[in-house]
């Protein structure tokens, strides 16, 4: 997974993106965005921002080949739990100093 998850929950529209790349598997990321500019009724660019987002926080993967980048959603449970950990340390620590 990919460093500290500091900002915050994603939005229902990250979400969104994020479950539409999810039922997509892994697939071009040109199929991908004209696949979410569809579906979500957003320009291009915005869907590429998204991806490029949810690639940055850890919830989708960007896998490289000769000439061809593909995206696939990484699992759920653990982009949950690697999401959370740090809320969830960081609570238990407030909890110890009580």
């Amino acid at each position: 997974m990919h460093g500290e998850y500091s900002m915050g929950l994603p939005g229902r529209r990250e979400l969104a993106v994020y479950r539409l790349v999810l039922e997509l598997g892994e697939a071009n990321l040109g199929t991908v965005i004209d696949k979410v500019s569809k579906e979500l009724c957003m320009t291009r660019k915005t869907a590429r921002n998204i991806i490029k987002y949810l690639a940055k926080i850890g919830a989708l993967e960007v896998i490289k080949y000769p000439g061809e980048l593909s995206v696939r959603a990484r699992d759920p449970r653990e982009f949950l739990e690697a999401l959370t950990s740090g809320y969830i340390s960081s609570r238990r620590e407030r909890c110890r100093d009580r």
